[in-house]
């Protein structure tokens, strides 16, 4: 017998005036990818005329992809930290990564650090069935560059450049420079409030417990959930309660106290 397992992908608001309450609960079987649930979860916040305009979310619903097609079908903006670079240039941060080329998208080409130009541009699909295109430098430029060392590995000297489409290259690029500031780390604080939500959820209601068996019902369950969370919270704003501050483990405590 096999065992299918679920995910409850729980929306939250963030208003610090009023109680932050569960606006959405969307049911996936284990194995789905956050990245595919975010357009569903957009379409049924729009339905019910609660759409945000910025989505605080994990890395899972990040995608070079989801930035533009949110902010171009639902004027969402998603925040939260994206995937780095995982090339070796990027992760050794020594190397010319795709970063350090500037590209010209009119003339269908890339300069790299050195002042080489691209030679190739074409249209591509990578093995996650993503839109990408591949720019290749002439080895006759690579080979002799002084630099090569911080660019290329290959056994043919010739660097080769990855990159996505423009406006999906110039969203990922924003995101991640905008990851970098001081505000985007205020900003994506919020984002703890709802592993509290599903961390009181999973101990007060069981929310990784299935009662009974199939989406259907598993569903139910999360919603009746989300509405006993969501009535405790309204309980709590009327009776003046305070917000629980996030709770730190002891070494934690131990780390911040020997510093």
């Amino acid at each position: 017998m096999t065992w299918v397992g679920y995910k409850a992908h729980v929306t939250e608001t963030r208003e610090d005036d009023s109680p932050r309450l569960i606006t959405h609960v969307e049911t996936t079987t284990g194995p789905t990818d956050d990245g595919a649930v975010a357009p569903t979860i957009h379409a049924a916040l729009k339905d019910k005329g609660l759409l945000p305009g910025t989505h605080i979310v994990d890395t899972g619903f990040l995608d070079a992809e989801l930035l533009v097609t949110s902010r171009r079908e639902h004027a969402v903006e998603l925040l939260g930290p994206v995937r780095e670079d995982h090339h070796w240039q990027a992760r050794a941060g020594r190397g010319f990564s795709a970063a350090h080329f500037a590209i010209d998208w009119e003339r269908r080409r890339a300069t790299c650090p050195e002042g080489r130009t691209s030679v190739s541009w074409t249209p591509a699909v990578d093995n996650r069935t993503n839109a990408v295109i591949k720019l290749k430098f002439a080895a006759a430029d690579c080979r002799p560059c002084p630099s090569r060392a911080e660019c290329t590995q290959a056994r043919r000297a010739r660097r080769t450049l990855t990159i996505r489409p423009r406006e999906q290259y110039e969203a990922l690029q924003a995101a991640r420079a905008r990851a970098e500031t001081r505000d985007f780390a205020t900003e994506y604080a919020y984002r703890a409030g709802i592993e509290g939500t599903r961390s009181r959820g999973i101990r007060r209601c069981g929310l990784r417990q299935a009662r009974s068996i199939g989406l259907t019902k598993t569903k139910l369950q999360h919603l009746l959930t989300a509405a006993a969370l969501n009535f405790v919270r309204v309980d709590e704003w009327l009776a003046d309660t305070p917000r629980v501050a996030t709770r730190r483990s002891p070494f934690a405590k131990l780390m911040a106290w020997a510093a």
